[in-house]
């Protein structure tokens, strides 16, 4: 038992912190000058700070500052006839809210040290920040109370948890979801009494009037579920927010750059890949657009699914590529529903055409006349191919013959891009940020170069190989993934410039680590329960922390599908852990968080929550009061969000 001892005291050792441009009005109608017209001087409608302190109307530049020698200071938000305003008003508004429902929360449960903390905190007359924090709610921005107070007399209702304008009857708009036809194809709709459903009201929040997506796209000719070009844009510019960059099964720029073209004989965007696009992207929408079924919160993107279905029945051979990627997106979908089997085959599908068309071939034997931009592609298809299969191989415990890809990772290209959160619900602004896509890419081609070796292992449980030495054998990739853990960037660093991709590669690796022992989570085999459950706690403990970091800058409206499984594993792991320690629990308790916010968007995570609860009232566990109001509240997980 060697090996067993090498591992143990590396976990032991392993480093355990913390994971630690308004849009343009319409043209003004001016009257032909005649001989009587008066001009009248243009006024700046917004004092400066100064004047605005001393109650002084001014334009600009002031007259007063300038004869005191004083740096005139404009702030456009401050005047509350401002679009900018209301928006920062409403930010403003629902921080205070977040921060209140956390603290009540906090001063409600029944840890007495967390409680003399906070009580400490206010009579110290801390700042919001830092009540904030200790309380465990986003730490953003707080304004200035008096100008809540003018502000919250705006004439603003709040309706289903959805902020109205009760001013005019315009609606953003035209697409209305009474009109959207049911697939035969969804999910059975769920909506018990204490489950939120998405409001129909939602279209007209005065957060989406101010929204402006990232990137303007048109819904013709590449969809026939809808022509509304805003929501195709907002879609998209989700898409490209919070799920490409965790797996990247096309080119980005190339990709974007011919769908604003327009041209369906692309070889790098058809209408079956913006289909597929749109209906994963739609899992991180709330518009009521984007449901099939009208208050089935199940039923997101299923419209832009079944077109997909429609068109890969039908679609020509003439687009493999683009075909393949929008394999890869269905397979991703189906999933998310809990439709295993149908992921299962559509990803055998997209692996066998790339197969077929040669992408895991060099480019000498696919093609002498190949373009460097089109290698580039296929090697950036041919990778996503291959890392979705060695991932659901593994959850499943299935073999999968698929060779490696032939072109390496590098060949990808360097070329990256700004990040930004969208939409930036959580803050007002929000600096850019590299969004790190090839880093990514090498980080998670590495983990997968990992579980070609787990899935040897799994080969050789099934041949009989005697336990022993499957743990043996076990010692070179668990070596591998900790020195994976140690090389990228650390939890502290992380935490420091947090980025969605970055936090979903340390859960990667955390997970590979998981499915490692699961090879020895065999019944027959009691002597290695105790480590088995050791290091799959441990590695779910160090992911809830990692998804803590991520509640905290972004909050749980839009989490990355490829959580989901971190997410569900963790759980049904951590579950019979809660007395192991105070980690586990607050651990348990931060998946939980995440567990509900995703329960409101996938079936398969909602199923999963009741079977926690139902096992946890069959084996009468003890859980965390946090637990408790989250599971008897399934609303109260929008409080935590920023």
């Amino acid at each position: 038992m060697a090996g067993l001892l090498k591992m143990k005291m590396k976990m032991s050792h392993h480093d355990n912190k913390p994971f630690p441009a308004l849009a343009p009005g319409p043209p003004r109608l001016f009257a032909p000058q005649t001989s009587t017209a008066v001009s009248r001087p243009k006024k700046n409608s917004t004092a400066c700070l100064a004047c605005k302190a001393a109650k002084r109307k001014a334009n600009a530049p002031c007259k007063a500052c300038r004869s005191t020698n004083t740096e005139c200071h404009f702030d456009p938000s401050r005047d509350l006839r401002r679009k900018v305003a209301v928006k920062r008003t409403i930010q403003e508004l629902t921080n205070h809210k977040y921060l209140l429902e956390s603290l009540l929360s906090t001063l409600g449960s029944a840890d007495q040290p967390q409680f003399d903390k906070v009580m400490d905190l206010i009579r110290k007359k801390a700042s919001f920040q830092d009540i904030a924090h200790a309380v465990g709610s986003p730490v953003t921005t707080f304004g200035d109370t008096q100008d809540l107070s003018t502000a919250s007399r705006l004439p603003i209702l709040e309706y289903g948890g959805h902020a109205v304008e009760t001013s005019g009857n315009a609606v953003r708009r035209p697409s209305d979801p009474g009109n959207i036809t049911s697939s035969p194809e969804e999910p059975p709709s769920m909506k018990p009494p204490q489950w939120a459903t998405v409001s129909p009201y939602a279209r007209i929040t005065l957060e989406s009037l101010c929204d402006i997506p990232l990137f303007e796209v048109s819904a013709k000719p590449w969809t026939s579920v809808t022509d509304d070009d805003f929501l195709v844009s907002q879609l998209v510019s989700l898409y490209f927010t919070w799920d490409h960059p965790c797996s990247q099964f096309l080119d980005q720029r190339i990709f974007l750059e011919s769908m604003k073209f327009g041209n369906r004989g692309s070889v790098f965007c058809t209408p079956l890949l913006v289909n597929s696009l749109l209906s994963i992207a739609s899992a991180y929408s709330d518009s009521p657009d984007v449901l099939s079924t009208p208050e089935n919160m199940f039923s997101r993107g299923q419209k832009f699914f079944q077109e997909a279905q429609r068109l890969w029945e039908v679609e020509d051979d003439d687009h493999d590529l683009p075909n393949i990627q929008a394999l890869l997106m269905m397979c991703c979908v189906f999933k998310s529903q809990g439709r295993i089997k149908k992921s299962w085959t559509m990803l055998s599908q997209a692996a066998q055409l790339a197969r077929d068309i040669g992408l895991f071939d060099t480019p000498t034997v696919s093609g002498n006349d190949m373009s460097s931009e089109m290698e580039r592609i296929r090697t950036i298809t041919a990778w996503g191919v291959f890392n979705v299969s060695l991932q659901m191989s593994i959850e499943l415990q299935k073999i999968v013959p698929l060779a490696y890809p032939t072109c390496g990772v590098k060949l990808c290209g360097d070329e990256d891009f700004g990040w930004i959160p969208y939409p930036r619900s959580n803050k007002i602004t929000f600096d850019k940020k590299p969004a790190h896509l090839p880093q990514v890419r090498k980080g998670l081609a590495e983990i997968t170069m990992i579980l070609v070796d787990i899935q040897k292992l799994i080969s050789e449980k099934r041949r009989g190989t005697s336990f022993n030495e499957l743990w043996i054998n076990a010692n070179d990739p668990f070596d591998r993934l900790t020195d994976w853990l140690r090389r990228w960037p650390s939890v502290s660093a992380i935490q420091r410039d947090p980025i969605p991709q970055v936090l979903l590669l340390r859960i990667k690796c955390l997970q590979a680590i998981i499915y490692l022992f699961e090879v020895f989570n065999d019944p027959r085999e009691p002597q290695f329960a105790q480590q088995v459950q050791f290091y799959q706690a441990r590695s779910a403990e160090q992911t809830a922390h990692c998804l803590r970091i991520h509640r905290q800058s972004y909050g749980l409206r839009h989490i990355p599908i490829q959580v989901v499984d971190a997410v569900q594993t963790g759980l049904r792991i951590l579950v019979h852990q809660l007395e192991r320690s105070d980690e586990s629990r607050q651990a348990f308790t931060e998946l939980c968080r995440f567990g509900m916010a995703l329960s409101h968007r996938f079936k398969q995570t909602a199923d999963v929550i009741h079977e926690i609860r139902r096992n946890v009232q069959h084996r009468s566990i003890r859980l965390p009061p946090d637990v408790v109001v989250l599971f008897d509240h399934p609303e109260r997980w929008r409080s935590l969000e920023p």
